[in-house]
């Protein structure tokens, strides 16, 4: 009788399917490598607070933009229309994707322009600083799923606003407004409280909510 190679056909015939196995398997090992999750979610706040800045850059620009031009031509009393009518639209514009952009202050002439309490708090707190001549470029926090109400993680910013010598001429001292400018707030807003300011005083801030879940 002839001597078999079976079993070494057979060992042979293993090894291959164990190959062949691996072989397709190592591509799925390596197109898609598992990232830790601290690590996705540090990215995904950068990517949220790029796009804060984002944000409050355009509707910074959009809404200066928008008064110089209405102050060149109707002047102060024209401009007021921009805070009624114009900044909610503007800010509702560049609020998409998981992200509202918006003003905030202490003191309101738009009721639609109260903080929330989260808002509130910084506010108080940036007045402070401002009154130590501390005041910060922004302000970032992460507030997870249980703190905001929402129950999801989000990025809040804000972006403070002071008081410029032009913005005086409706926003300082009443008594010094033109006829115009007193005759325009008491008709758009008869309960204003954004008065009395002087020039570096914090006015209120730009806030940015970005979802990140």
């Amino acid at each position: 009788m002839q001597p078999t190679n079976e079993p070494l056909r057979r060992a042979g015939r293993v090894a291959l399917a164990a190959t062949l196995c691996l072989a397709a398997a190592l591509p799925l090992a390596f197109a898609a490598p598992q990232t830790p999750e601290g690590g996705s979610r540090e990215e995904a706040v950068a990517q949220a607070r790029v796009r804060a800045r984002a944000a409050a850059d355009a509707l910074t620009k959009d809404l200066m933009g928008t008064l110089m031009s209405e102050l060149s031509q109707g002047g102060p009393g024209a401009a007021i229309r921009v805070c009624s009518e114009v900044a909610p639209k503007i800010a509702a514009e560049h609020s998409t994707g998981g992200l509202t952009v918006r003003r905030v202050s202490r003191k309101v002439r738009n009721p639609a322009d109260r903080p929330d309490p989260w808002e509130a708090a910084q506010l108080d707190r940036l007045a402070e600083l401002a009154g130590r001549g501390e005041l910060p470029a922004e302000v970032v926090e992460v507030i997870d799923g249980t703190g905001n109400g929402a129950g999801v993680r989000t990025l809040r910013y804000l972006r403070p606003i002071t008081v410029k010598p032009l913005c005086l001429q409706c926003h300082g001292d009443p008594s010094g407004f033109a006829p115009e400018v007193r005759r325009v707030l008491a008709e758009r807003y008869p309960d204003d409280e954004a008065t009395g300011y002087a020039a570096g005083d914090l006015r209120g801030a730009v806030s940015v909510t970005v979802a990140l879940d």
